[in-house]
């Protein structure tokens, strides 16, 4: 087995190796390989002599991880991007759905394929549900350190990273999105740090490009729609397919909904990758069916 891990964080895959030794494993069972994805990444997806390929990451890597594995005709699970829903119908217990609203992108500053960057009201609740959310957000925010004390805000991976969601950001204003909440509210954002605070943009169209391309950061688009059915077509308007939210207290209109968003576990639909990981599909990918026939006797003139 071999792990590489993203250039940018290697150490928590070597604190890995440390247990992996820890709990007995015989030399070489398990590798650890670091380096870049163009050089290392894609020596190992074309390499002859590795069997199944599973790749964690964003979709044009996918893409690249794939290309490589085509030339030895891989199997190979892929898990990408995402530009998941999370959906408030008027009958949701409001706090609580804020409340996940703000954990399903914030978490981790946005760097997580299941984020919720999209949020979907019902017009009917109450039209002061989006400066709920924001005082939410800004209420339950400290940026710092994460190894400072009671911090629920750090930065960003790396530089890199950090000026690709604040391009995203000055696109949003620039193409007409409203900005809520950002750089311009009351944030207080450490100097020395790749930092970018909370974002929420509303009054966007499907085109813009903080609507349809995964930021992988803490940026949110938020509006109102007044059906099921609006709410449905808007979630579903995106090429990715990887998680979604439902938050409503009937019954019957939550698994409806459901059915209907286009998302699934990891891999998802659309460009959100190939197969699936985790349960028994998961392990399936990870084995050969095979087919032996014994002959009980059939003699052949």
């Amino acid at each position: 087995m071999i792990l590489k891990p993203a250039e940018q964080t290697p150490l928590s895959a070597l604190f890995l190796a440390k247990l992996i030794k820890q709990a007995g494993f015989p030399p070489g069972v398990v590798n650890i390989h670091h380096g870049y994805g163009s050089e290392v990444g894609a020596a190992i997806a074309s390499h002859k002599g590795i069997d199944k390929i599973a790749f964690t990451g964003g979709t044009g890597t996918g893409t690249g991880v794939m290309k490589h594995a085509a030339g030895t005709l891989k199997n190979i699970t892929l898990v990408t991007g995402g530009k998941s829903p999370l959906i408030i119908f008027d009958d949701a217990d409001l706090d609580q759905a804020v409340a996940w609203a703000h954990l399903g992108i914030m978490s981790n500053q946005g760097q997580v394929c299941t984020a919720t960057s999209r949020v979907f009201v019902l017009e009917a609740i109450d039209t002061h549900s989006l400066e709920k959310y924001c005082r939410h957000v800004q209420q339950n925010t400290i940026i710092e350190s994460p190894f400072s004390e009671g911090v629920t805000h750090g930065p960003q991976v790396s530089k890199l990273q950090q000026e690709r969601i604040l391009s995203y950001i000055e696109a949003g204003n620039k193409e007409g999105a409203t900005l809520l909440l950002g750089y311009s509210q009351t944030f207080h954002t450490p100097e020395k740090g790749y930092f970018v605070p909370p974002t929420v943009f509303t009054n966007f169209t499907d085109s813009m490009t903080i609507y349809q391309e995964e930021i992988f950061g803490p940026v949110v688009v938020v509006c109102r729609l007044a059906t099921e059915e609006a709410v449905i077509r808007r979630a579903n308007d995106t090429i990715f397919g990887l998680a979604g939210a439902v938050f409503t207290q009937d019954i019957k209109r939550g698994p409806r909904v459901a059915r209907k968003i286009q998302a699934a576990p990891f891999g998802g639909y659309k460009q959100s990758g190939v197969g699936r990981e985790l349960g028994e599909m998961g392990l399936d990918a990870y084995s050969c069916v095979k087919s032996i026939f014994t002959n009980l006797g059939m003699k052949l003139r």
